[in-house]
């Protein structure tokens, strides 16, 4: 987890212990949710091992917006719920066995509160994920369902042989019968 960190700024020694200090490990068994629809996101976590699904229902289907692997997207929560505080909308589960390093939202506040440079931290992680939801975002709009895909296997290269293929094209926003057209068609 530090080195991620570390990609966006440099810690000092006691800045890394102020942050092992708030931090436990958590494990998830395939199946479990990190935060339901209707819950309030109490935590933030860094994913160390295994793969989350983000989804939301609507009209009794499921959406799916994202995952978080160990490979990508390690971050892991509903941040619009642990930033407002409001229950959640979407649902994150755990699509295998997971291990994360959770911190609960007020310790991440007095991190906040009392460093710098945990405050450049969190604006830089924001600024990541901002990148990372205009890049989904501008897929969904602008490129068809086979660049989808293919974008899909840049970004998550081994996720296809993870992972149920209905959940990959929920994320791509096609049927599971559109999916494996543009699979034979590769």
């Amino acid at each position: 987890m530090i080195s991620f960190l570390e990609r966006f700024t440099k810690l000092s020694e006691a800045e890394i212990e102020k942050l092992d200090a708030c931090i436990q490990l958590k494990d998830y068994g395939k199946g479990d949710f990190f935060v339901k629809e209707g819950q309030i996101c109490n935590h933030f976590g860094f994913l160390v091992k295994g793969i989350f699904r983000v989804y939301h229902l609507a009209n009794e289907k499921e959406f799916t917006s994202y995952f978080n692997t160990d490979e990508r997207n390690r971050l892991v929560a509903d941040f619009s719920s642990f930033l407002t505080r409001k229950p959640s909308r979407e649902n994150i589960h755990a699509l295998e066995n997971c291990e994360v390093l959770l911190i609960r939202q007020d310790a991440l506040e007095n991190l906040y509160d009392g460093s710098f440079t945990f405050q450049k931290l969190g604006r830089l992680i924001a600024e990541y994920n901002y990148v990372l939801a205009i890049e989904r975002i501008y897929s969904l709009q602008h490129e068809s369902a086979a660049e989808r895909y293919n974008h899909l296997l840049e970004i998550y290269p081994n996720l296809v042989n993870r992972i149920p293929h209905h959940y990959i094209a929920s994320y791509l926003g096609i049927t599971p019968e559109s999916l494996s057209r543009i699979r034979k068609e590769k």
